[in-house]
């Protein structure tokens, strides 16, 4: 006695019945079966790729928001010492990493302005969408 996949599952057929030798098997083949978890894994990497995209602009708005709060301190110690920092170290700050836990980077330009840089999702200057650089300028 055979039993097909369809008969195993379906809880109205009973275990005792031979199957019907009058039409087609029912049930599905291997080539069925391997179909529908290809297009299980095609729909599954397409949700998780938008997922992971919204991780990473997350992180670039984290990280854009950390900049903008190193203004602070850099904002401190210019009233106090009526000069910008050379670094964030001297200008005593917190956390100056980014959401990809590298070091941002601090530069004065001109002895008037100051540059803090995030190299993005991947650590090189220049890049697009959570790769590009973000930067926040001072006064």
């Amino acid at each position: 006695m055979r039993r097909t996949l369809l008969s195993i599952v379906d809880p109205r057929k009973s275990l005792g019945t031979k199957a019907s030798t009058s039409g087609a098997e029912k049930g599905l083949t291997l080539i069925e079966i391997i179909v529908v978890l290809m297009m299980v894994g095609i729909i599954g990497a397409f949700i998780g790729g938008k997922v992971f995209k919204a991780g990473d602009k997350a992180k670039a708005e984290l990280t854009r928001a950390k900049l903008n709060s190193l203004k602070e301190p850099i904002y401190i110690y210019q009233m106090r010492n009526s000069a910008l920092p050379q670094s964030l170290a001297q200008a005593e700050a917190e956390d100056t990493k980014d959401a990809w836990g590298k070091e941002v980077e601090y530069r004065v330009m001109d002895g008037r302005g100051y540059e803090i840089r995030s190299m993005g999702g991947d650590g090189r200057p220049g890049g697009t969408g959570a790769d590009a650089d973000i930067v926040v300028t001072g006064p």
